[in-house]
Parts: structure tokens; C-alpha cells; sequence
């Protein structure tokens, strides 16, 4: 094991993502370790001799940056490494200038070098924490200084050139340093990312081809399950009793509910796979709102809701979507809106501007609406939001497949709902007016 793997949590080691990170930060708080032993050399030959109070200072500048990368390794907590290492580094800088001059010190220039490699980290609260001990250490010095509180400085006069030069050469180079150290690691980080992205993208592609292949495979049996269950139950001059004739009706529900689900499934897996051609055109609202309504009406008679249609002067406003696809999403939610609903409810389809260049479809039903708790996994697909052993069926992938298809369609999609009162969802798309005047 090298000494830069020693510094990488054990927790840490087996994550590619999480050991590159670990080791950059190690690496640039050695270098910080190393830099300031160069720092301490430099003074030693520009000066000629070194004052017990520098010794000191520059053995905790080398000791406290490897503290830093020591409580990482223990704790894996990076913000606690990285906060003593800095705020250590504010005190040590802020003491060798109280020393050697107060707001006009030769130490100064460890202060921007101290909060320039901090940078590098990108972490925004521990800027500002750091940034503000900073300017604390800063007010002070000025305050010593013109308020005559510093000692005698230990640095001569005929020092200072040498030591500035050693100060700011030193600062610039611990500022380079542990940047190109992060640089390189954050590149080595993004390529894990890459990968990472390319590998989930193969993943989603061989699911996508799997479940459609599944799917036309689910389907060829099932029709013919289907087509003899018909022909039995069409059969005038067959004997079936009222029981086998419940046993047929049941195998054609059943039959004909698992062909929604397979058909379900297999547009999931074409949309994924990116196969579901759009054909963007203007398209009037009523043009697609009525035949919706004609087709959900005797689902929703056998439920006792009432469907309404609240669409009005913007019925005849014109969007751009693609015509087949903008019914398939009205349909799933006015198909939800329905079963969701209660006996003696409504399902009411509304529409409204949405800003000037979008009208907003809405679908709102009278149900009990969604649970607060389960409201993040609304567009997950499978999800059923704690209804998979209700008398309500379904496979979980209309408000998701309805979700990929208005995005993919420049438009937007989202929900209100209240408990107990009802839920009312929406779609989003833009005009075709201002699609026009656009262009």
C-alpha cells in the first residue's frame, strides 16, 4: 500500500468515484505539507538563520495539512479534513503576520494562497466559513496595526526583500500544485462518470429490447387464449352452464386486461429505446378532447361519474403536438380520473393559458386524492402508490409513459392534488400561434 492509498478511507477504497476523490484531496494536502518544508528551506538560506518562533509556525503549516488528511482517513468525513486544514492554516498565517509586521506582514500572501487552494475543492459552505475567518484574521491584523498592539518584528528590514520574494513564490507554488493535483483527479472522476453513464445507457437499451421482445412473445399466446375463449363463449349450440359461462367471461376480462398490460409494457420499452416516432403538426383541442370523452363515456357511466367538459372558448385553440400521441396521454388520465374517482363524482377536462406561448390541459377528478408520502413516486414506473392489492388494476406506466411522450413533445407535465378532495392533472404545450410568431 502507498502512502496516498493509506490516506483513503478504508470505506472508500472499493468505490472508483469515491477512492479518486479521496486520493486527490490527500494528494493536495501532502502537497501543502511538501510546498511549506520547500517554504522553510527557502527562508532558512535567504535569512541565514531561522527564530524559534518561524520554526514553529513552519512545523505546524507541514504538521497541520497532514492532520487534515489523517482525520479524513479515520473519520471519511472530507469536510472535517478540509476545515481543520484551513482553519488551522488562517491561524498559522494570521500569527506568523502578527509577529512580522501585523496588515503589512510577509505573510500575507499565505492568506490568498490558503483561500485559493480551498477553492479548488468547490465546496460553497466551507468557502464561506473559511472566507469568513479569513477576513476576521484580516480585521485583526489592521486593528494591531494601526493600533500599535504588534511586538518588535522578528524579520530585519535587510530580511525582507528575500523572505517576500521565498513568501510569494512559495504561496503561488502551493496554489499551482495542489491545482494541477485536483485537475487531474477531477478529469479521472468525470471518466468514471462516463463510463458510468455509457454503462447505464447499454443497461436501459438491453432492458428496453428484452421487454419488447418479451412483450410480442406474451402476445402470440395470449391471442390465441383469447380468440377460443370467443369462440366458446359465441357458441350457440354448446351446453355451458352459468358457472363455465362466468369462467369464460372471466378468462376474456382477465385476457383482455393482460393485453392492456403487455401493450403497456411494450410501448415503454419503444419509447425508451427511442422508436416512438413524432409527428409534430398543429393540432386544434377539440379535435382530440372530443373523440377522448366518446371513448372514456361508458367507462365512466359504469362508475357513476359524470364527465365534464369545461374546455370553452380555448376548445378551439391550437397547439402543436403530434395528434395519435396527444390522445394516447388525455386518455390515460382521463382513464385514471375515472377509476380514481368515487360514485357520484366528476372528471372534469379544463383548459388555459399557461404564460403566452402555452395552453394547459387539465384532467381533475373528485377522488381522495394522493398521499403526501407517495406523491415523489407518482411518475416512477411500477409504481401503483400503495394500490397493487386494490380492486383498481394496472401495471403502473400511464402517468410515466404519459410523462416521456409530453416531453418529448417540447411540452410540460405535473399534478395538484389536496386528500380527500380530489387531484387535477395537466399537461403543458405550446401554442401554435406563438410557435408562428417565433419563427
Amino acid at each position: 500500500m502507498d502512502l496516498i492509498t493509506w490516506f483513503v478511507p478504508p470505506s472508500a477504497r472499493d468505490d472508483p468515484r469515491k477512492n479518486t476523490r479521496h486520493r486527490g484531496i490527500a494528494k493536495s494536502l501532502l502537497t501543502i505539507s511538501l510546498v511549506a518544508t520547500v517554504m522553510l528551506l527557502g527562508i532558512r538560506l535567504v535569512s541565514g538563520h531561522l527564530p524559534p518562533a518561524h520554526l514553529i509556525l513552519f512545523v505546524a503549516a507541514i504538521g497541520t495539512p497532514i492532520l487534515g488528511a489523517a482525520l479524513i482517513r479515520v473519520t471519511a468525513d472530507i469536510m472535517l479534513g478540509l476545515v481543520v486544514t484551513n482553519i488551522g492554516g488562517i491561524a498559522i498565517v494570521g500569527v506568523w503576520a502578527f509577529i512580522t509586521g501585523g496588515i503589512n506582514s510577509i505573510a500575507l500572501p499565505g492568506f490568498l494562497a490558503n483561500l485559493a487552494l480551498l477553492s479548488t475543492f468547490g465546496h460553497v459552505a466551507l468557502l464561506l466559513v473559511t472566507g469568513a475567518a479569513l477576513a476576521a484574521a484580516l480585521a485583526f491584523l489592521y486593528l494591531a496595526t494601526v493600533a500599535g498592539w504588534l511586538p518588535v518584528s522578528v524579520v530585519l528590514d535587510t530580511e525582507l526583500p528575500g523572505l517576500m520574494l521565498t513568501s510569494m513564490l512559495g504561496s503561488a507554488m502551493m496554489v499551482v500544485l495542489a491545482g494541477v493535483v485536483v485537475a487531474r483527479d477531477r478529469a479521472r472522476v468525470k471518466a468514471h462518470l462516463r463510463e458510468a453513464q455509457r454503462a447505464a445507457e447499454q443497461s436501459s437499451r438491453a432492458k428496453a429490447v428484452f421487454l419488447r421482445s418479451m412483450s410480442q412473445e406474451f402476445r402470440a399466446p395470449l391471442n390465441t387464449i383469447l380468440a377460443f375463449a370467443e369462440r366458446i363463449a359465441a357458441d350457440r349450440q354448446g351446453k355451458l352452464s352459468e358457472g363455465q359461462q362466468d369462467g369464460v367471461r372471466h378468462i376474456l376480462t382477465a385476457g383482455a386486461h393482460l393485453g392492456d398490460l403487455v401493450t403497456q409494457v411494450l410501448e415503454m420499452s419503444r419509447i425508451e429505446a427511442g422508436e416512438q416516432a413524432l409527428i409534430i403538426e398543429s393540432v386544434r383541442i377539440d379535435h382530440v378532447v372530443a373523440p377522448c370523452l366518446s371513448i372514456i363515456e361508458l367507462e365512466a357511466q359504469k362508475r357513476g361519474v359524470e364527465l365534464l367538459d369545461e374546455c370553452g372558448m380555448y376548445a378551439a385553440a391550437v397547439v402543436w403536438a403530434d395528434r395519435v400521441l396527444l390522445r394516447q396521454v388525455l386518455l390515460n388520465l382521463l382513464s385514471n380520473a375515472v377509476k380514481f374517482n368515487r360514485a357520484g363524482g366528476t372528471a372534469t377536462i379544463s383548459c388555459r393559458p399557461a404564460g403566452a406561448d402555452y395552453l394547459r390541459i387539465s384532467v381533475a377528478d373528485t377522488g381522495v386524492g394522493i398521499a403526501a408520502a407517495r406523491r415523489d413516486e407518482l411518475f416512477q414506473p411500477f409504481s401503483r402508490l400503495g394500490l397493487e392489492d386494490g380492486a383498481i388494476q394496472g401495471a403502473g406506466l400511464g402517468l410515466v409513459m404519459s410523462k416521456r411522450l409530453i416531453e418529448r413533445m417540447r411540452g410540460r407535465i405535473g399534478f395538484e392534488s389536496v386528500e380527500g378532495v380530489g387531484s387535477s392533472f395537466w399537461v403543458e404545450l405550446p401554442l401554435a400561434e406563438a410557435r408562428a410568431a417565433g419563427a
